[in-house]
């Protein structure tokens, strides 16, 4: 999700703070006690970088979900929050037959990375790669899955692992729907519809 963000503007905007703070502890214990020595400016901006990063590591890993539900519009100006677990329909072909298989998705997220895992019954899937990204021209936000498919050995025919690669959409609307087609390094093609 970071990926969305204006990354250089964000840290310049941290940077240009935190300066900012530091030097009006140092200014402000000037005027009112002694003139502090080099060493206690040091310290000073030590214990408050210290302080910044601790902020941050817990605003990226678990205060980004208070934001969130806290501003909904985060979710149309970043990108959604999609969190949770997820009913999904598999809408499947290859050169022979198609056919159709439910499952469950668990979607993992915060501000540094995102993750899904598929749990079906005849076989799970990994995540390999995750990108949240929006179209360039409507700002859709769109989700670019690349995963690994590990056949449960139920059948004779389960088959060994295979990659698979997808591009979901996310529902404007409500943000309770994705969908999109994929194709698989067995040369299979699809498409999938996750809801909440």
């Amino acid at each position: 999700m970071i990926s969305i963000l204006p990354i250089t503007r964000i840290i310049g905007i941290v940077a240009i703070s935190y300066g900012a703070c530091v030097a009006f502890v140092v200014v402000l214990i000037g005027k009112f006690g002694d003139y502090p020595t080099l060493w206690s400016s040091v310290g000073i901006a030590i214990s408050g970088g210290t302080t910044l990063n601790a902020l941050l590591f817990f605003l990226i890993y678990f205060g980004w979900k208070r934001i969130w539900s806290m501003f909904p519009g985060l979710n149309r100006l970043v990108f959604p929050d999609l969190n949770g677990s997820w009913n999904m329909s598999i809408h499947w072909q290859n050169a022979e037959k198609n056919g159709f298989v439910t499952a469950k998705a668990q979607i993992k997220q915060n501000l540094l990375r995102i993750s899904m895992e598929v749990f079906s019954r005849d076989s799970d899937s990994e995540t390999l790669i995750a990108l949240p990204k929006r179209d360039s021209e409507s700002g859709r936000p769109i989700l670019y899955y690349v995963y690994r498919v590990v056949p449960k050995n139920i059948k004779v025919d389960a088959g060994a692992s295979y990659e698979g690669s997808a591009i979901l959409k996310i529902s404007t609307s409500s943000f309770d729907r994705l969908s999109g087609n994929y194709f698989t390094s067995r040369r299979t093609t699809g498409h999938f519809e996750l809801s909440r």
